[in-house]
């Protein structure tokens, strides 16, 4: 694992779910099956939220290709190793701050206590989702969200849907198989300090010039 996974590591510890990550080394084989099936919830999760207004997938899979010879896509997962993150990348149409962020936050993870959760997701351009708690077991992650409108300087279009990606970073080692998962949600968020209230639904909002319509609600 290189330094700079090392050094990063704690950003998203969390008082005693850390105790689930940090009991031993891999040589204790009891630890290591206590350490790997434990449960917990973190209230408030370390996650990446890119977007790909261009197409249909967020993350690509360069280990594995299809019958055309094209990476695949990735789905649900859990990353468990910097080997396996290394095969992971951006796909067309994410942009390349957000490819750069992708990348950051797999290698910045510590993935001796730490595991990244993968999930896709689809949301309108101009809404944004706040994740409120992530919740995992053995083969399982579920967490809970809420919608509301992007920040008036941020560019989208109103009735427009696009691709998510939600990558959380659980400060737990997990084993690498998922065989279920799941969210709620609601809209509007009731505990955000948004401000601003209603995009005009007939509206493209190029970045600071967002109309602001009292009169109606587009989501």
């Amino acid at each position: 694992m290189s330094p700079t996974r090392r050094a990063l590591l704690g950003s998203a510890a969390l008082g005693v779910l850390g105790t689930f990550a940090g009991c031993s080394g891999a040589s204790d084989p009891g630890a290591e099956s206590v350490r790997r099936q434990a449960s917990g919830t973190d209230p408030d999760p370390t996650v990446l939220k890119p977007r790909n207004p261009d197409g249909d997938r967020i993350l690509l899979d360069g280990s594995e290709v299809d019958s055309e010879g094209k990476p695949i896509s990735v789905g649900r997962e859990l990353v468990t190793s910097a080997e396996r993150a290394d095969d992971l990348f951006a796909a067309e149409g994410v942009a390349d701050a957000d490819r750069e962020r992708i990348r950051s936050f797999l290698d910045a993870t510590d993935y001796d206590a730490e595991t990244v959760y993968v999930s896709p997701a689809g949301i309108r351009s101009c809404e944004q989702i706040h994740i409120e708690s992530v919740s995992w077991e053995p083969e399982r992650v579920d967490y809970e969200y809420c919608r509301e409108l992007r920040p008036p300087d941020e560019a989208c279009e109103t009735d427009t849907w696009v691709t998510l990606g939600l990558f959380f970073r659980l400060p737990v080692a997990l084993d690498g198989r998922i065989t279920g998962a799941g969210s709620s949600g609601r809209s509007p968020c009731r505990t955000t300090d948004t401000e601003y209230a209603v995009i005009d639904g007939n509206a493209t909002v190029p970045g600071n010039d967002t109309a602001i319509d009292a009169g109606g609600d587009s989501r």
